[in-house]
């Protein structure tokens, strides 16, 4: 199926489909990030999935502002919430908040007017080291059972996940790749960028225990409340990952909404703390982004 996938979402653009999806399909767009980064000649760094480079970024962020209403992820889901029409209506989220998003992204937003949502791991900006998945070597070790150890057994706690598999202190990695800092997050705040939790630690919340899982929820909250000055009112659940009681937790925390990584477009009826999105990788070609962003990604109809 991967080997069929480009030429297929080609040939969607090309008959039309793309643009016929985007005037069938009743569900809005919410779109999920993780970072930008410049252009260079040198080889990735990091999660390869993850950091898009600001060319291919910019030609995505002028067709969707060619192509959709983009709102901010309040009225998102106020609209949501009312019951009203969002076809065609978009709003651009990023996870993790790496110092990448407001060097490269947010210049690039800010040209086209475009809002967006960051989530913020309150730890990491804290601290400031690079997360476990950006570590030379890591992705290299990565098979399905070993992922699966690690958001498991381990709870995606990168500390433990380092230890296991043998890595000392955290390599150096340049600024764009690791979190932004508070004065970052507290000015680009006051310059416009909505500022959502991601977690304290980015850990598996399902895993967690009860009290754990409070902390996860309110303790990061607290901190960047202190940090920025402002009330996060959106979370977006770490790794994707969240069960029944999971969600129950964060609406009872008091957030307005919360975000997946489960794919799909958002209908009037969708669950407000389980709301679907669309991951964009870093390296999706034109077509395929555009067909995802429509409704016609091949996973929704081949999850396997």
């Amino acid at each position: 199926m991967q080997s069929l996938a480009a030429p297929l979402y080609a040939s969607f653009k090309a008959t039309g489909c793309i643009a016929l999806a985007r005037r069938l399909f009743k569900g809005g767009l919410v779109l999920c990030y993780h970072n930008v980064v410049a252009e260079r000649g040198a080889p990735p760094i990091g999660d390869p999935g993850l950091h898009m480079r600001v060319g291919r970024f910019r030609d995505q962020m002028q067709w969707l502002a060619a192509t959709y209403e983009v709102v901010s992820l309040a009225d998102f889901l106020a609209r949501m919430i009312a019951a009203k029409s969002l076809r065609r209506v978009a709003t651009i989220t990023f996870d993790d908040a790496y110092a990448g998003f407001f060097m490269t992204a947010l210049p690039v937003l800010r040209e086209l007017a475009l809002p967006a949502t960051v989530f913020i791991v309150a730890a990491a900006a804290e601290r400031r080291e690079p997360f476990w998945w950006d570590q030379p070597g890591v992705q290299s070790l990565a098979t399905p059972a070993g992922r699966a150890q690690w958001l498991g057994a381990l709870q995606g706690d990168g500390d433990m996940i380092l230890r296991q598999l043998g890595v000392g202190a955290r390599a150096a990695l340049p600024d764009e790749y690791l979190p932004a800092d508070w004065n970052t997050l507290a000015a680009a705040c006051r310059s416009g960028v909505v500022l959502g939790v991601h977690s304290d630690t980015h850990r598996a919340l399902t895993r967690l225990a009860d009290a754990e899982l409070r902390r996860e929820l309110l303790a990061s909250r607290d901190i960047i409340r202190l940090r920025t000055g402002i009330e996060p009112l959106f979370f977006a659940h770490p790794y994707g990952l969240w069960d029944a009681r999971v969600r129950d937790s964060v609406r009872a925390a008091g957030y307005r909404a919360a975000c997946t990584l489960d794919y799909g477009l958002v209908d009037p009826g969708a669950d407000l703390w389980a709301l679907p999105r669309v991951n964009v990788p870093a390296t999706i070609s034109s077509a395929a982004f555009q067909a995802w962003s429509a409704g016609l990604s091949l996973r929704r109809f081949f999850p396997r």
